[in-house]
């Protein structure tokens, strides 16, 4: 079984009178995370566990008022003579969901903690005005690569800090091989918990191809009453050509002959569902810094290279956007994303990535997937504005690990191995 890292965040907010929503895609992980805390509970003899999906027809009923859930709780659970985990699966699905879980929560708190998971964020985020101050979020992405590496290598590695450089030296001269084959099939495959655990090359395009079926029937069809699915399918093929670039909204909409409006509304979806995801620019001066426009990536490279038809990696001549795709994924499994931005100015110079630290320090990260590699002038620049406010430089490289000055430059599949 794949080891899950968010199940560490999640342990100290059981038994705390909070409603724990689990948000992502389908078929990531959130059912089996749910069932292995539902595992690790069962252990506590104070509290009964209760599991409920509540997209099954058989339990439709159960779900039209508290009064029926109540009832139920009551004659199959004991309710009222042990305190209650209740695991509530795709709840979004439940009608006025988040009033549902507010009135249970007011009346019960003392008596049944909730942990729910959810696949949209849009349905989510509707239902959230109920659930101010209630509820705790936990985003659950797909498999991130130290995840992914520890299972195929039956490891449990440690996060090294970047300051223990001589250890991260030591550990990637050990495992640099083995690094850079895990990465290359998880860079054409990504990251989804079926493709990773199933063997042959022919089953995982199957599994992924299914994946996207599944996302465009159920998610899209079915319950976000998308019309036009062509000019959807091709905004997600476009996008996919296009990560680690600024989304010009008005030179998209051109392209495919979506109309602006439909256009916003179809990027909304397809961020709501975890499908893509935008990185916002970093600036203070307005007048010299660039743009407020994104640049947008892909939140499974499998997705994006089945849509593109795409299952070729080749270390030597890699595309520094799937490569630059893959950091941000790398960084998005270790920080919020309103942390993380990109930053362009006027002038041209731009740097990949801006991390903003809990102490308002920033850490600079650029990409540049090639052996040999100069410290880039836009560093100079924005120490230059903002020197009091770095923390880290550092640059991402193919197979280079040094630190020359403050600037720190490491392989990509190092990435994910690191404690910032």
């Amino acid at each position: 079984m794949i080891k899950r890292e968010i199940i560490e965040k999640i342990r100290p907010w059981l038994k705390k009178e909070k409603i724990l929503i689990l948000n992502g895609a389908r078929q990531v992980g959130k059912t089996t995370i749910l069932k292995m805390l539902k595992k690790e509970l069962e252990k506590d003899s104070q509290f009964q566990v209760v599991y409920l999906l509540a997209d099954d027809l058989w339990n439709k009923e159960i779900f039209n008022s508290v009064s029926s859930l109540e009832l139920y709780l009551k004659q199959f659970h004991g309710f009222g003579k042990k305190k209650i985990y209740l695991i509530i699966d795709e709840f979004q699905v439940i009608n006025n969901a988040g009033l549902f879980l507010k009135n249970i929560f007011d009346k019960y708190k003392d008596k049944i903690q909730l942990i729910v998971s959810g696949s949209s964020s849009l349905e989510i985020n509707k239902n959230s005005e109920f659930l101010t101050g209630r509820a705790i979020h936990f985003n659950i992405e797909r498999i991130n690569f130290k995840e992914y590496f520890d299972y195929i290598s039956k490891s449990d590695i440690k996060r090294i800090s970047l300051n223990s450089f001589s250890d991260l030296e030591n550990f990637y001269n050990i495992f640099k091989l083995k690094l850079d084959i895990a990465m290359s099939e998880y860079l054409v495959f990504g990251a989804y918990p079926e493709v990773i655990t199933t063997n042959t090359i022919g089953d995982k395009k199957t599994i992924l191809k299914s994946i996207v079926k599944t996302y465009i029937e159920k998610d899209i069809i079915n319950h976000l009453n998308v019309e036009n699915i062509n000019g959807f399918n091709n905004l997600i093929k476009i996008l996919s050509s296009q990560i680690g670039q600024m989304i010009n909204s008005h030179e998209i909409s051109n392209t495919i002959s979506l109309p602006a409006n439909t256009l916003k509304k179809y990027l909304d979806i397809l961020i709501g569902t975890y499908i893509y995801s935008l990185l916002t620019p970093f600036y203070k001066n307005v007048r010299s810094e660039i743009s407020k426009m994104p640049k947008g990536y892909v939140m499974d490279l499998g997705i994006r290279n089945y849509l593109l038809r795409d299952f070729v990696f080749d270390n030597n001549t890699a595309n520094g956007a799937v490569i630059e795709n893959f950091v941000y994924l790398s960084l998005a499994s270790q920080f919020d994303k309103e942390y993380l931005h990109y930053y362009r100015t006027i002038s041209g110079s731009e740097i990949d990535f801006i991390i903003e630290k809990d102490n308002a320090k920033k850490i600079l990260c650029e990409v540049k997937y090639r052996s040999k590699i100069n410290i880039p002038l836009a560093f100079k620049n924005f120490e230059n504005k903002y020197g009091g406010e770095i923390d880290k430089k550092i640059i991402i490289s193919k197979d280079l690990i040094k630190k020359e000055r403050d600037v720190y430059f490491l392989p990509a599949s190092l990435i994910n191995f690191i404690n910032f």
